[in-house]
C-alpha cells in the first residue's frame, strides 16, 4: 500500500504511464465480489481492487492485488501491480453508472464501467482512512457521472 497511500506518489505513478490531464480524479475501487465471482471472473478480472485516474481523455487503472484467498478485501494488504496498467479512452466507454451500494448506506457507491468488450463492476468507499485523496476525488468522479 505504500506505493499509493499519498497523492504525490499516485500522481507520479500515473504520470509515468502518461495518464494525466487537466482533470485528474484519483481513487481506489474494489472488485464487487457480489457481482463478479467464480473461477471465470477470477481469470477475467485478476485484481482485488483498482487504483483509478479518471481524466478528460478517459480512465486509467492499475490492478491492486491482495494475494492469497480473499474473503475480505483489506486495502492495507493490497500491493500495486505496476505491469497491469490499462487505459480506456472515452470513445470506448459505453457507460459509467454509479448507485448506492446498499439502500441504507450512502457512503459506499457501486460503480459499473461498461466498455465495448468488458464490464468493470466495482464499489468504492467515500472515505478511506489510509488514503487522504479518496473523498475529494471520488466525489468529483460521482458528480461527473451522476
Amino acid at each position: 500500500m505504500e506505493e499509493f497511500n499519498e497523492l504525490k506518489k499516485v500522481q507520479e505513478l500515473f504520470n509515468s504511464v502518461n495518464c494525466t490531464g487537466t482533470e485528474n480524479n484519483y481513487f481506489v475501487a474494489y472488485k464487487d465480489m457480489q457481482k463478479s465471482n467464480g473461477m471465470v471472473s477470477g481469470m477475467e478480472y485478476p485484481y482485488d481492487a483498482l487504483l483509478i485516474n479518471q481524466t478528460e481523455k478517459g480512465i486509467g487503472m492499475f490492478f491492486l492485488i491482495q494475494g492469497g484467498i480473499v474473503l475480505t478485501q483489506k486495502l492495507e494488504k493490497m500491493k500495486l501491480d505496476k505491469e497491469s496498467y490499462i487505459f480506456i479512452p472515452n470513445e470506448k466507454i459505453d457507460s459509467v453508472k454509479i448507485k448506492k451500494y446498499a439502500i441504507l448506506n450512502s457512503k459506499i457507491k457501486r460503480i459499473c464501467i461498461d466498455t465495448e468488450d468488458k464490464s468493470y463492476k466495482l464499489f468504492a468507499k467515500l472515505y478511506e482512512k489510509d488514503i487522504p485523496y479518496q473523498t475529494e476525488n471520488l466525489s468529483k468522479f460521482i458528480e461527473k457521472y451522476n
